[in-house]
Protein backbone atom coordinates (compact mmCIF):
# COMPACT_ATOMS: atom_id res chain seq x y z
CA UNK A 1 0.00 0.00 0.00
CA UNK A 2 1.20 3.66 -0.50
CA UNK A 3 2.44 5.51 1.91
CA UNK A 4 1.58 8.94 1.25
CA UNK A 5 1.70 11.90 3.58
CA UNK A 6 -1.84 13.01 3.56
CA UNK A 7 -5.34 14.13 5.81
CA UNK A 8 -7.74 11.65 5.19
CA UNK A 9 -11.44 11.48 6.49
CA UNK A 10 -15.36 9.90 5.68
CA UNK A 11 -17.95 11.09 7.77
CA UNK A 12 -21.38 9.34 6.73
CA UNK A 13 -25.06 9.74 7.73
CA UNK A 14 -27.71 7.33 7.90
CA UNK A 15 -31.42 7.71 7.20
CA UNK A 16 -31.96 8.85 10.69
CA UNK A 17 -29.36 11.33 10.51
CA UNK A 18 -27.25 9.76 12.51
CA UNK A 19 -22.91 10.02 11.93
CA UNK A 20 -20.33 8.28 11.88
CA UNK A 21 -16.56 9.87 11.07
CA UNK A 22 -13.09 7.61 10.96
CA UNK A 23 -10.96 10.34 10.18
CA UNK A 24 -6.84 8.81 9.40
CA UNK A 25 -4.63 10.21 12.13
CA UNK A 26 -0.74 9.62 12.32
CA UNK A 27 0.11 11.63 15.71
CA UNK A 28 -1.24 12.49 18.91
CA UNK A 29 -3.50 14.82 19.36
CA UNK A 30 -5.02 16.95 22.33
CA UNK A 31 -8.61 16.29 23.31
CA UNK A 32 -9.29 19.81 22.53
CA UNK A 33 -8.61 18.60 19.01
CA UNK A 34 -10.21 15.78 19.08
CA UNK A 35 -13.09 16.97 19.98
CA UNK A 36 -13.14 19.65 17.23
CA UNK A 37 -11.88 17.13 14.22
CA UNK A 38 -15.43 15.02 15.73
CA UNK A 39 -17.20 18.97 14.83
CA UNK A 40 -16.22 18.26 11.35
CA UNK A 41 -18.30 15.74 9.94
CA UNK A 42 -21.03 17.96 11.12
CA UNK A 43 -19.60 20.89 9.40
CA UNK A 44 -18.58 19.32 5.89
CA UNK A 45 -22.08 17.22 5.72
CA UNK A 46 -24.43 19.84 6.30
CA UNK A 47 -23.67 23.39 6.55
CA UNK A 48 -26.35 24.98 8.88
CA UNK A 49 -27.96 27.37 5.90
CA UNK A 50 -28.32 24.64 3.32
CA UNK A 51 -29.68 22.20 6.37
CA UNK A 52 -32.47 24.55 7.22
CA UNK A 53 -33.35 25.32 3.51
CA UNK A 54 -34.00 21.50 3.29
CA UNK A 55 -36.44 21.58 6.07
CA UNK A 56 -38.28 24.40 4.45
CA UNK A 57 -38.84 21.56 1.02
CA UNK A 58 -35.52 23.01 -0.82
CA UNK A 59 -32.86 19.98 -0.51
CA UNK A 60 -29.78 21.35 -2.07
CA UNK A 61 -26.64 19.22 -1.85
CA UNK A 62 -23.42 20.34 -2.28
CA UNK A 63 -21.70 17.72 -4.22
CA UNK A 64 -17.79 18.95 -4.27
CA UNK A 65 -15.44 21.61 -3.01
CA UNK A 66 -12.10 21.88 -4.35
CA UNK A 67 -9.51 24.69 -2.67
CA UNK A 68 -5.81 25.81 -4.14
CA UNK A 69 -3.04 25.69 -0.97
CA UNK A 70 -0.96 29.21 -0.99
CA UNK A 71 2.41 29.05 0.72
CA UNK A 72 2.43 31.51 3.23
CA UNK A 73 6.09 31.67 2.94
CA UNK A 74 8.56 30.62 0.25
CA UNK A 75 11.50 30.31 2.66
CA UNK A 76 9.18 28.27 4.94
CA UNK A 77 9.18 24.53 4.91
CA UNK A 78 6.68 22.14 6.27
CA UNK A 79 6.59 18.77 5.92
CA UNK A 80 3.12 18.94 5.73
CA UNK A 81 3.33 19.87 1.98
CA UNK A 82 -0.01 20.07 0.24
CA UNK A 83 -1.02 21.07 -3.24
CA UNK A 84 -5.14 19.92 -3.25
CA UNK A 85 -7.47 20.18 -0.64
CA UNK A 86 -11.17 18.57 -1.42
CA UNK A 87 -14.33 17.72 -0.06
CA UNK A 88 -16.35 14.89 -1.91
CA UNK A 89 -20.27 14.56 -0.92
CA UNK A 90 -22.33 11.69 -2.56
CA UNK A 91 -25.62 10.62 -1.42
CA UNK A 92 -28.42 7.74 -2.31
CA UNK A 93 -32.19 7.85 -1.58
CA UNK A 94 -33.16 4.28 0.27
CA UNK A 95 -36.55 3.07 0.97
CA UNK A 96 -35.95 4.58 4.52
CA UNK A 97 -34.35 7.50 3.59
CA UNK A 98 -31.55 9.65 2.69
CA UNK A 99 -27.64 8.33 3.45
CA UNK A 100 -24.74 10.42 2.64
CA UNK A 101 -21.10 9.72 2.74
CA UNK A 102 -18.68 12.67 2.50
CA UNK A 103 -14.67 12.85 1.99
CA UNK A 104 -12.43 15.24 2.89
CA UNK A 105 -8.68 14.79 1.51
CA UNK A 106 -5.95 17.01 2.11
CA UNK A 107 -2.92 15.55 -0.67
CA UNK A 108 0.50 16.75 -1.83
CA UNK A 109 -0.53 15.85 -5.09
CA UNK A 110 -2.86 17.01 -7.67
CA UNK A 111 -4.77 13.71 -7.22
CA UNK A 112 -7.33 12.40 -10.08
CA UNK A 113 -10.40 13.57 -8.25
CA UNK A 114 -12.78 11.59 -10.19
CA UNK A 115 -11.49 8.25 -10.09
CA UNK A 116 -11.47 9.04 -5.83
CA UNK A 117 -14.91 10.33 -6.39
CA UNK A 118 -16.08 6.86 -8.48
CA UNK A 119 -14.69 4.91 -5.39
CA UNK A 120 -17.10 6.83 -3.16
CA UNK A 121 -20.22 6.50 -5.57
CA UNK A 122 -19.75 3.35 -6.81
CA UNK A 123 -18.14 1.20 -4.10
CA UNK A 124 -17.95 2.72 -0.98
CA UNK A 125 -21.08 4.39 -0.44
CA UNK A 126 -22.84 1.20 -1.94
CA UNK A 127 -20.90 -1.37 0.71
CA UNK A 128 -22.46 0.59 3.20
CA UNK A 129 -25.96 0.55 2.28
CA UNK A 130 -26.00 -3.07 0.60
CA UNK A 131 -23.89 -4.71 3.03
CA UNK A 132 -26.31 -3.15 5.99
CA UNK A 133 -29.09 -5.30 4.19
CA UNK A 134 -27.01 -8.36 4.08
CA UNK A 135 -25.44 -8.61 7.32
CA UNK A 136 -28.96 -7.37 9.26
CA UNK A 137 -30.82 -10.16 7.37
CA UNK A 138 -28.25 -13.05 8.18
CA UNK A 139 -27.31 -12.58 11.89
CA UNK A 140 -30.79 -10.41 13.44
CA UNK A 141 -30.15 -9.07 16.76
CA UNK A 142 -26.53 -9.65 16.79
CA UNK A 143 -25.90 -7.32 14.18
CA UNK A 144 -23.68 -4.41 15.63
CA UNK A 145 -24.42 -1.37 13.46
CA UNK A 146 -21.91 1.18 14.76
CA UNK A 147 -19.11 -1.86 14.38
CA UNK A 148 -20.23 -2.19 11.11
CA UNK A 149 -19.95 1.46 10.14
CA UNK A 150 -16.74 1.71 11.68
CA UNK A 151 -15.59 -0.91 9.73
CA UNK A 152 -16.44 0.33 6.38
CA UNK A 153 -15.28 3.53 6.79
CA UNK A 154 -11.92 2.11 7.76
CA UNK A 155 -12.17 -0.23 4.87
CA UNK A 156 -13.31 3.08 2.33
CA UNK A 157 -10.29 5.08 3.85
CA UNK A 158 -7.39 2.61 3.06
CA UNK A 159 -9.44 2.21 -0.50
CA UNK A 160 -8.93 6.46 -1.13
CA UNK A 161 -5.84 6.02 0.65
CA UNK A 162 -4.45 3.21 -1.80
CA UNK A 163 -5.52 4.87 -4.55
CA UNK A 164 -3.95 8.41 -3.54
CA UNK A 165 -0.81 9.92 -6.00
CA UNK A 166 -2.41 9.21 -9.16
CA UNK A 167 -2.10 12.56 -11.73
CA UNK A 168 -5.33 14.12 -12.88
CA UNK A 169 -6.44 13.36 -16.27
CA UNK A 170 -8.24 14.52 -18.88
CA UNK A 171 -11.77 13.35 -19.59
CA UNK A 172 -13.49 14.10 -22.79
CA UNK A 173 -16.42 14.58 -20.84
CA UNK A 174 -19.60 16.66 -22.42
CA UNK A 175 -19.43 20.37 -22.53
CA UNK A 176 -22.10 22.06 -20.74
CA UNK A 177 -23.22 25.92 -21.74
CA UNK A 178 -23.47 27.81 -18.27
CA UNK A 179 -25.12 31.31 -17.72
CA UNK A 180 -23.90 33.85 -14.94
CA UNK A 181 -26.34 35.08 -12.14
CA UNK A 182 -23.32 36.81 -9.93
CA UNK A 183 -20.11 37.75 -9.47
CA UNK A 184 -18.23 37.68 -6.11
CA UNK A 185 -15.33 39.92 -5.15
CA UNK A 186 -12.90 38.87 -2.28
CA UNK A 187 -9.83 41.05 -1.16
CA UNK A 188 -8.09 39.91 1.99
CA UNK A 189 -4.88 41.51 3.37
CA UNK A 190 -2.99 41.53 7.15
CA UNK A 191 -5.00 44.50 8.19
CA UNK A 192 -8.28 44.30 6.00
CA UNK A 193 -11.04 42.07 4.47
CA UNK A 194 -13.79 42.62 1.63
CA UNK A 195 -16.21 40.81 0.01
CA UNK A 196 -18.45 41.69 -2.12
CA UNK A 197 -21.44 40.27 -4.50
CA UNK A 198 -22.35 41.82 -7.65
CA UNK A 199 -25.60 40.40 -9.04
CA UNK A 200 -29.02 41.52 -10.66
CA UNK A 201 -30.93 44.50 -9.62
CA UNK A 202 -33.93 44.27 -7.09
CA UNK A 203 -36.31 44.80 -9.89
CA UNK A 204 -34.87 42.93 -12.49
CA UNK A 205 -37.15 40.18 -13.35
CA UNK A 206 -34.56 38.34 -14.18
CA UNK A 207 -33.15 38.50 -10.65
CA UNK A 208 -36.69 36.38 -9.35
CA UNK A 209 -35.56 33.82 -12.39
CA UNK A 210 -32.77 32.99 -11.48
CA UNK A 211 -33.49 32.62 -7.92
CA UNK A 212 -35.48 29.23 -8.88
CA UNK A 213 -32.39 27.84 -9.83
CA UNK A 214 -30.10 28.61 -7.35
CA UNK A 215 -30.27 28.20 -3.31
CA UNK A 216 -30.37 31.95 -2.94
CA UNK A 217 -28.29 34.73 -3.21
CA UNK A 218 -27.86 34.86 0.19
CA UNK A 219 -26.31 30.79 0.52
CA UNK A 220 -24.21 31.96 -2.35
CA UNK A 221 -22.76 35.09 -1.09
CA UNK A 222 -21.25 33.19 1.90
CA UNK A 223 -20.73 30.07 0.58
CA UNK A 224 -16.73 30.47 -0.86
CA UNK A 225 -16.09 32.47 2.59
CA UNK A 226 -17.65 29.64 4.60
CA UNK A 227 -15.66 26.78 3.14
CA UNK A 228 -12.44 29.00 2.90
CA UNK A 229 -12.74 29.23 6.91
CA UNK A 230 -13.06 25.65 7.07
CA UNK A 231 -10.85 24.46 5.38
CA UNK A 232 -8.34 26.78 6.56
CA UNK A 233 -9.58 25.60 10.21
CA UNK A 234 -9.17 22.04 9.68
CA UNK A 235 -5.87 22.16 8.35
CA UNK A 236 -4.92 23.69 11.31
CA UNK A 237 -6.20 21.15 13.55
CA UNK A 238 -3.31 19.22 11.91
CA UNK A 239 -0.96 21.72 12.42
CA UNK A 240 -0.41 22.43 8.82
CA UNK A 241 0.09 26.33 9.32
CA UNK A 242 2.54 27.47 6.34
CA UNK A 243 -0.40 27.27 4.10
CA UNK A 244 -3.81 29.15 3.52
CA UNK A 245 -6.75 27.72 1.42
CA UNK A 246 -7.95 29.62 -1.66
CA UNK A 247 -11.77 28.13 -2.99
CA UNK A 248 -11.14 27.03 -6.87
CA UNK A 249 -14.65 25.10 -7.33
CA UNK A 250 -18.07 24.66 -5.68
CA UNK A 251 -20.37 22.07 -7.69
CA UNK A 252 -24.12 22.08 -6.23
CA UNK A 253 -27.63 20.22 -7.18
CA UNK A 254 -30.96 19.78 -6.22
CA UNK A 255 -32.92 17.51 -8.35
CA UNK A 256 -32.12 18.35 -11.92
CA UNK A 257 -30.65 22.25 -11.49
CA UNK A 258 -26.91 22.24 -11.07
CA UNK A 259 -25.12 25.49 -9.85
CA UNK A 260 -21.13 25.98 -10.05
CA UNK A 261 -18.96 28.83 -8.16
CA UNK A 262 -15.47 29.06 -9.70
CA UNK A 263 -12.89 30.60 -8.66
CA UNK A 264 -9.60 32.49 -9.45
CA UNK A 265 -6.89 34.11 -7.48
CA UNK A 266 -3.26 36.22 -7.53
CA UNK A 267 -1.40 37.06 -4.49
CA UNK A 268 0.04 40.21 -4.66
CA UNK A 269 2.67 41.63 -2.17
CA UNK A 270 0.72 39.92 0.44
CA UNK A 271 -3.22 41.09 -1.06
CA UNK A 272 -4.85 37.65 -2.20
CA UNK A 273 -7.53 39.20 -4.88
CA UNK A 274 -10.22 36.42 -5.83
CA UNK A 275 -12.85 36.87 -8.67
CA UNK A 276 -15.53 33.74 -8.54
CA UNK A 277 -19.19 33.80 -10.88
CA UNK A 278 -21.76 31.86 -10.07
CA UNK A 279 -22.87 29.72 -12.83
CA UNK A 280 -26.17 27.93 -13.53
CA UNK A 281 -25.85 24.79 -16.14
CA UNK A 282 -27.79 25.59 -19.47
CA UNK A 283 -31.13 26.08 -18.49
CA UNK A 284 -33.58 27.43 -21.60
CA UNK A 285 -34.65 30.72 -21.30
CA UNK A 286 -31.25 32.69 -21.15
CA UNK A 287 -28.93 33.89 -23.81
CA UNK A 288 -25.35 34.65 -23.05
CA UNK A 289 -24.61 31.35 -22.15
CA UNK A 290 -20.85 30.49 -22.38
CA UNK A 291 -18.85 27.36 -21.41
CA UNK A 292 -16.39 27.22 -18.60
CA UNK A 293 -13.12 28.24 -20.14
CA UNK A 294 -14.67 31.47 -21.30
CA UNK A 295 -15.30 32.36 -17.77
CA UNK A 296 -11.81 31.46 -16.28
CA UNK A 297 -10.14 33.49 -19.08
CA UNK A 298 -12.27 36.67 -18.09
CA UNK A 299 -11.75 36.08 -14.41
CA UNK A 300 -7.82 35.96 -15.16
CA UNK A 301 -8.49 39.12 -17.26
CA UNK A 302 -9.48 41.33 -13.89
CA UNK A 303 -6.93 39.96 -11.98
CA UNK A 304 -4.13 40.23 -14.33
CA UNK A 305 -5.49 43.67 -14.79
CA UNK A 306 -6.19 43.36 -18.43
CA UNK A 307 -9.51 44.47 -18.06
CA UNK A 308 -11.47 46.51 -15.44
CA UNK A 309 -14.34 44.65 -13.85
CA UNK A 310 -17.07 46.40 -15.02
CA UNK A 311 -15.87 45.83 -18.12
CA UNK A 312 -16.11 41.64 -17.59
CA UNK A 313 -18.98 41.93 -15.88
CA UNK A 314 -20.89 43.64 -19.08
CA UNK A 315 -18.76 41.02 -21.26
CA UNK A 316 -19.90 37.79 -19.25
CA UNK A 317 -23.88 39.23 -18.36
CA UNK A 318 -24.66 42.85 -19.35
CA UNK A 319 -27.76 42.38 -16.92
CA UNK A 320 -25.79 42.07 -13.96
CA UNK A 321 -25.64 45.78 -12.13
CA UNK A 322 -22.59 47.44 -10.67
CA UNK A 323 -24.55 47.81 -7.19
CA UNK A 324 -21.92 46.29 -4.46
CA UNK A 325 -23.60 43.87 -2.08
CA UNK A 326 -21.31 43.56 1.33
CA UNK A 327 -21.55 39.52 1.97
CA UNK A 328 -19.41 40.10 5.02
CA UNK A 329 -21.33 42.06 8.12
CA UNK A 330 -24.61 40.41 9.65
CA UNK A 331 -26.46 43.94 8.83
CA UNK A 332 -25.81 43.74 5.48
CA UNK A 333 -26.35 40.11 4.36
CA UNK A 334 -29.81 40.61 6.22
CA UNK A 335 -29.96 43.59 3.64
CA UNK A 336 -29.04 41.22 0.66
CA UNK A 337 -31.40 38.51 1.81
CA UNK A 338 -34.24 40.99 2.25
CA UNK A 339 -33.58 42.68 -0.46
CA UNK A 340 -32.74 39.48 -3.26
CA UNK A 341 -34.45 36.16 -2.18
CA UNK A 342 -37.63 36.78 -1.98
Amino acid sequence: MKNINAILGLFFANEDEMVYDKIKISEDLTEERENNLKMLSFKYLGPVFLTEMCNKGNPWNIDFVESSLILQDQGLFNEKSFQSFFNINSSNETIDGIVNLSALIASPYTEDIKEISDELCEYILPALIQGKIVEENFLGSRFKYSKFIQRELIRGLNLIDYSLGSSRKVYWEEQHNYYCVGLIERIVSESYKVSNLFTFDKDNLLRKKCLEFIPSYYVMAILPDYYEKLIDETLKLFDVTTIYPNIRLIKLHSYEKKVIYLEEYVVDKNIKKSYGVILIEDTEGFSDLNRIPFYKKNLRLILDKTKDVHDIMSKINPNLSFKRWDTLSNESLNDLEASLDN
